[in-house]
């Protein structure tokens, strides 16, 4: 199977990142639209501030997954080592951790929450505590990608300075 190039797995993944973008987008476009129908409003109900920052955090999403279909289109045209890539990768170390740290900011408010009885029912209370240990999991898995992608970032610079060598060669 080629992984470079056209009809690669390269191109394949790049048109599974365009699919995922538009998901994102269009839950995003929902998220705002249910604010909007629903009048969500922060001071009369300070739980709605976790809409909002649900909200704010798809834009990292969204970003990161933009920058990797420009990767992967760099990889399909079989030009994947070029500068342009290591600015791409910079822009998705710092939306992952981001991302991290809303989703860990999201978590403590769900415990702000819970602290403060601003969710009666006890269901919802025992809801939102799992809910948001599940959310610092998930803000501590994006701050660890983002570290991951950080190192790679080093990696994919040296290889750069290779290539870049070897094309001063003969």
């Amino acid at each position: 199977m080629k992984i470079l190039g056209k009809n690669s797995l390269s191109a394949g993944v790049k048109v599974g990142l365009k699919v995922v973008l538009a998901i994102v987008i269009i839950l995003e476009i929902a998220l705002i639209a249910f604010s909007i129908i629903t009048k969500a409003n922060i001071i009369e109900e300070p739980k709605n501030i976790i809409l909002y920052l649900f909200m704010v955090t798809a834009i990292p999403a969204v970003i990161v997954v933009y920058n990797f279909i420009k990767i992967f289109k760099t990889f399909e045209e079989e030009d994947a080592f070029n500068k342009k890539n290591i600015k791409r990768l910079k822009i998705i170390w710092a939306s992952f951790i981001i991302a991290g740290v809303l989703f860990i900011a999201i978590s403590l408010l769900f415990k702000f929450l819970i602290g403060n009885d601003l969710l009666e029912d006890l269901y919802i209370r025992t809801y939102a505590q799992l809910s948001s240990m599940f959310i610092a999991f998930i803000g501590l898995i994006f701050v660890v990608l983002g570290i991951g992608i950080i190192m790679l970032l080093e990696i994919y610079k040296e290889a750069i300075r290779h290539k870049e060598e070897n094309d001063l060669t003969i």
